[in-house]
């Protein structure tokens, strides 16, 4: 008898190893030799971590022969795993919930894994040159750990499959390594998804400038010295903030030991031209003028969060913003540092789009909200696993009123104060405020809009959404079901439990927030929150188009109806 669809878990840790040769041009290093590690490389200048070394471990029952063959290939697998635990990604839509970081909650991964003895082979490239056996010194993981004690940011990968698997055919989920705690016999290794680089870290957009002036400034002069400075810490061109004050410059250098500014431009930006002292900080701007939202947001993550570009499949989201938002350009100067997971949840916000992790493909995925033409439809009888559905109520984020701000009077002032705004609109529903019993008020203070189309957009369609108590669903489902089910995606469900007036069971619109696995390769907990709501959103067609299925999405004329006079749950913006 064999057991070909037991369930069988890998956990892969990539270290990083310096390419070079101890002793060996251009490694000139001598006496005891290093371990092609970073802290234990004895010449730095030729220090090359481009080589890896893939650390993979199994739990002790897998190392073992069914059919004649290791259950598991490559037999070098560590059989120390002892135990998974993983918790989903939890979408923040549109940055809406408060409670939550604007990215909405990591993925988290917590595996423990057996410290044992051992003789250092594959992880000392020149275990043959050591004078001591490496059985008798340490174990493991002490070892490995003050080997790579720079291990934060590490890629852990675990995979889900079966015995017999190959590893291209397990599901791969991928997170990034934030601490390691180590016992007396085992280590306990936390991660969390690459997003923790901006979410975990505080980060900053820009980051704060080193730079002070060097002497007082007049209110007129045109060029300027910063001490305690290198060129590197402005851009070449482009603005800086000296109190109040914003300026514009054409060049910048190194003079000596300071940083010199020329070509100057005093008092841009609705900030006023004054005199400042020595000593006063040059804090460098970060400029986003008629900017696609989507590469506002993926420079932010990449340039000043220190991303991977791998992580983003940027034509994706250009397509995404084309199709969905082609009229989305922002523009901001950010003079101040702000969090890069806050800049980009008021993207997110005031763009009307997502932004997660999918720990299944390794992106980060960005989807404009609105509906889905190819959703997967889910029903209480053929799919979700019975008594596992529960609907709540999310009273907390409901609105009948809501003030957006916007045309923010010069890139100095506080965001979250509304007389920092020159415009703001204010969309109410007097309707819901009669049904409730009472008036909720939701305020958005945007730095990124200027244009009184996208703030009346953004308002109605925030309304809209949270007019009414919100609902959320939780349920189950078998492997079978999740091939096209998962974070971020929109779904129908049908479910005994949502019902129309007369009884009927609904075939309601609802967008998954998470997903996780509750028993490998068996069972797999959702929640979703409803998006019937999420039929306001818009696309644009081509002028005069009066056929809707030549367009990917949903088609309306100018009154809102699909040329036949039946009215559509879409509209222009």
């Amino acid at each position: 008898m064999t057991f070909t669809r037991e369930p069988l878990q890998i956990v892969e840790i990539v270290q990083p190893l310096c390419s070079r040769v101890f002793g060996t041009s251009p490694c000139l290093a001598t006496g005891e030799k290093c371990f092609n590690t970073d802290v234990t490389c004895k010449y730095l200048a030729a220090l090359d971590l481009t080589d890896e070394v893939v650390m993979r471990f199994v739990a002790p029952a897998a190392n073992r022969w069914i059919n004649d063959a290791l259950a598991f290939q490559p037999s070098s697998a560590i059989p120390a795993l002892m135990a998974v635990d993983t918790a989903p990604t939890v979408l923040n839509v549109g940055a809406g919930n408060d409670d939550i970081s604007p990215l909405g909650l990591r993925a988290v991964a917590t595996v423990a894994i057996k410290d044992f003895p051992y003789n250092d082979v594959g992880f000392d490239p020149y275990l043959s040159s050591r004078s001591y056996d490496p059985m008798e010194r340490g174990s493991f993981w002490t070892k490995w750990l003050v080997r790579n004690p720079y291990h934060t940011g590490y890629v852990m990968r675990i995979y889900d499959g079966y015995f017999g698997d190959a590893l291209t055919d397990m599901i791969k989920r991928e997170y990034s390594i934030e601490k390691i705690d180590a016992s007396r016999s085992s280590v306990q290794i936390t991660a969390k998804d690459i997003l923790r680089k901006v979410t975990d870290t505080q980060v900053t957009c820009p980051p704060l400038s080193p730079g002070s002036l060097s002497a007082a400034l007049t209110a007129v002069a045109t060029t300027f010295e910063v001490a305690g400075a290198e060129v590197a810490d402005y851009a070449a061109s482009g603005w800086v903030r000296i109190n109040s004050e914003i300026m514009s410059y054409t060049s910048v250098s190194l003079v000596g030991s300071n940083v010199s500014f020329s070509g100057v431009t005093r008092g841009r930006l609705n900030t006023t031209a004054s005199a400042h002292n020595q000593f006063d900080k040059v804090q460098r701007v970060v400029a986003y003028e008629a900017e696609p939202f989507t590469d506002i947001i993926y420079d932010l993550l990449t340039t000043w969060g220190g991303i991977p570009t791998g992580y983003i499949t940027k034509a994706d989201w250009d397509a995404e913003f084309a199709e969905w938002r082609a009229i989305y350009n922002f523009t901001a100067y950010l003079s101040d540092p702000v969090e890069v997971q806050k800049l980009v949840g008021e993207l997110c916000q005031q763009g009307l789009a997502n932004v997660w992790w999918d720990e299944r493909v390794q992106k980060i995925l960005l989807r404009a909200q609105r509906p889905n033409y190819s959703a997967a439809t889910l029903t209480d009888a053929a799919n979700i696993v019975a008594d596992s559905a529960v609907i709540e109520e999310n009273p907390k984020d409901r609105a009948s009123q809501v003030y957006v701000y916007y045309g923010l009077r010069n890139p100095t002032l506080n965001v979250t104060d509304k007389f920092s705004f020159a415009n703001g609109e204010a969309i109410i529903d007097v309707d819901k405020e009669r049904q409730y019993g009472e008036s909720k008020v939701k305020e958005i203070f945007c730095r990124w809009v200027n244009t009184s189309v996208i703030a009346s957009t953004l308002g109605n369609a925030y309304l809209q959404r949270f007019k009414d108590v919100r609902k959320s669903i939780t349920f189950n489902l078998d492997a079978k079901d999740i091939a096209s089910v998962w974070t971020g995606d929109v779904l129908l469900i049908s479910h005994f439990l949502d019902v129309d007036f007369y009884g009927a069971t609904k075939s309601g619109a609802w967008l998954i927030t998470s997903a996780e696995t509750v028993s490998q390769g068996g069972v797999y907990r959702f929640v979703a929150e409803d998006n019937e709501s999420a039929g306001l959103l818009w696309e644009w067609v081509a002028d005069g188009n009066t056929d809707p299925i030549a367009e990917t999405g949903c088609w309306v004329d100018a009154d809102g109806t699909d040329g036949a006079g039946n009215l559509m749950p879409y509209r222009w913006i």
